[in-house]
């Protein structure tokens, strides 16, 4: 969204090609109807999503036991008491018990935003012999509201048929948990004006619409039912209390993968349970820490030369800030989201604005950043009555000053009305929103956001180090351009947990070789998980950035041009074009793979086939 709503204006000018591409891009609000976890599996190379579950959050001067009250903290001990219940997987009978604690397993989760929660879900429903979960986030609990680093966490998420389906492989009451927390909408209008708008989506009979869901929602729906689950014993956590803990404001030193340990920053070490903050050692580490991971740089330092390798760039000049409001817009249809083009067509910013829970609205504001700030602050505040493209270039480099600069320091508060007027006069519909000094605030204090894009060629460690994967951003990110980020994260911990049911096979060892048969196991459940998610990774980042800088034949590209904006223009309506790609991409169940492989005509490089992965993803680690 920010990436390509940034794109819109070619120099002040529209361009066919930017047009078919924003009214592909605001036609992917709603998904179809997503099938009961019990019967629902992604067709072709996508695995099923069985029944499993599991997900949380840690601290580094304090542990929240999962089960223990919201906000809650105890002390971490080294050898924290956990329910030794296992099961013997593979057996003729559910009754059969592993009787060797050996089997169980300890995993580390580094990050507890949604894919590490899902993980904690599904792993705890599951009938995995498990001795340990614990989960580190830098942040503090997004629960608790007094807490600056929640508001860090402002932007809704849409949660399509992809994150709704994850979260359904745990259960439906999983997902009515996190449902109740967002907002459904099936509607988006985009304003070219303040008088004009175009209806890009409506209601449609048996579609599902998406959840609008701030991720601080989204988390705290998650973490009240893994308290419960975890912490009660009931049926849903397979009766595995105190198996899961949360390490909230825990900042990671550095993971390990040849001792297998995560090391915890820490002012006074009061609170570490081993020396040197170090916790473990873990047989498994899995890293959903988002685009600046710290288990993705383990991954490459532990990894042979040659194999592991990734890309990471920043999407300049795109930027962004976000703000919450009480309610929405008054000038604006409450229950639509709305993409605003600026009055000053040259401004290159956009306001992209979301109804959220409870009347509230979320506004994503969508620029370039500014080099100059200094200068532009001064000049906004001496005068209110310059020229429109003046005050225009004021207002970009008023929200969006250099990442680097210091917090607040956009605009001094006795500039609030100067602002708020830039703001309004640049988006009439804006007008009159409640709350809007403290959205103005928001904005200010806030540093300048630049998404970022990276990609990994595997997804996993080689057999000489701790078993090992990477979800989500860690391993795939594409800065909000496709609006499946936090979709496929959700998807990631799914597969891994599936690729773990299927592998993690006790019962087919004898007690005297437990270690090196967990160990193989293991590896073979991460190398399983980067087989299937790598191909999908790898087609969702060409479906964001398309040829990345290559350019396609003048004859393909103009033919790809018109196709493009026939699809925008029709979707498929009267049997004309297709659905747009972000519709698809959203509604769908299909595998990236397959949608990527469908437009192949789009794309100077062919994507490679199932066979290829296979090759050269054994290749690195010399898989036979």
């Amino acid at each position: 969204i920010l990436h390509q709503s940034y794109s819109v204006m070619n120099n002040g000018k529209p361009s066919t090609n930017t047009i078919a591409l924003l009214f592909a891009l605001l036609t992917s609000t709603s998904s179809h109807v997503g099938h009961p976890a019990s019967a629902f599996s992604f067709p072709s190379r996508h695995p099923s999503f069985v029944t499993s579950a599991s997900s949380s959050r840690g601290s580094r001067q304090g542990c929240v036991g999962v089960g223990v009250g919201v906000g809650e903290r105890r002390r971490c001990t080294s050898q924290s008491a956990s329910c030794r219940e296992t099961y013997l997987l593979g057996s003729s009978s559910d009754d059969e018990r592993a009787s060797d604690p050996a089997w169980d397993l300890k995993v580390g989760i580094v990050g507890a935003g949604p894919s590490g929660l899902l993980l904690a879900h599904r792993l705890l429903q599951s009938k995995l012999p498990l001795a340990k979960i614990d989960i580190y986030e830098s942040r503090s609990d997004p629960r608790d509201l007094s807490n600056a680093s929640a508001v860090g966490r402002a932007y809704a998420l849409g949660l399509g048929i992809r994150g709704r389906s994850a979260i359904r492989s745990v259960d439906e009451q999983l997902w009515s948990a996190v449902k109740k927390r967002g907002y459904e909408c099936e509607r988006f209008r985009l304003h070219l004006t303040s008088k004009f708008n175009v209806k890009l989506r409506d209601r449609e009979e048996g579609v599902e619409p998406s959840v609008l869901i701030y991720q601080t929602d989204l988390c705290g729906a998650l973490l009240d039912e893994l308290d419960g689950r975890s912490g009660g014993g009931g049926d849903a956590g397979g009766g595995r209390a105190n198996v899961v803990e949360v390490h909230f404001d825990s900042n990671i030193a550095r993971v390990d993968l040849a001792s297998s340990v995560i090391s915890i920053k820490s002012d006074d070490n009061e609170d570490d349970t081993t020396n040197n903050g170090e916790r473990g050692p873990y047989d498994l580490i899995v890293g959903c820490d988002g685009a600046n991971s710290i288990v993705r740089n383990a991954l490459q330092t532990h990894s042979p030369p040659n194999t592991f390798s990734y890309t990471q760039r920043k999407l300049l000049p795109g930027c962004f800030k976000v703000a919450r409001a009480a309610k929405m817009p008054p000038l604006m249809d409450p229950e639509s989201v709305g993409l605003l083009l600026p009055e000053s067509k040259s401004l290159g910013i956009t306001a992209f604005v979301e109804p959220t829970v409870e009347g509230g609205a979320c506004v994503l504001f969508a620029g370039k950043l500014s080099n100059n700030t200094d200068e532009a602050t001064t000049s906004s505040s001496a005068e209110g009555d310059g020229d429109g493209e003046e005050e225009a270039d004021n207002l970009g480099s008023i929200l969006f000053p250099p990442p680097d600069s210091k917090e607040g320091s956009g605009s001094p508060l006795s500039d609030m009305e100067t602002i708020k007027k830039l703001i309004t006069d640049q988006f009439p519909l804006l007008e009159g929103t409640p709350g809007m000094e403290d959205m103005v605030q928001q904005l200010l204090s806030q540093r300048t956001s630049v998404a970022d894009s990276v990609k990994c060629n595997i997804y996993s460690s080689n057999y000489d180090s701790t078993a090992t994967a990477i979800c989500g951003d860690a391993a795939h990110a594409t800065g909000g351009v496709s609006g499946q980020g936090c979709n496929s994260a959700l998807v990631d911990s799914a597969t891994l947990a599936d690729c773990l049911t299927q592998h993690y096979q006790t019962s087919n060892f004898s007690t005297d070789t437990v270690q090196s048969a967990k160990r193989a196991m293991l590896h073979q459940v991460v190398s399983s998980y980067s087989q299937k998610a790598v191909p999908e990774g790898h087609a969702l980042y060409d479906l964001s950035f398309g040829n990345d800088g290559k350019t396609l034949p003048i004859f393909r590209n103009v033919k790809a041009i018109l196709s493009n904006a026939v699809d925008a223009l029709f979707g498929g309506k009267f049997g004309i074009g297709k659905k747009p790609l972000q519709t698809l991409l959203a509604s769908s169940s299909s595998p990236f793979v397959d949608i990527r492989r469908e437009r192949e005509k789009y794309y100077v490089e062919d994507f490679p086939s199932d066979e290829d992965f296979r090759g050269e993803l054994d290749k690195l680690y010399d898989i036979e």
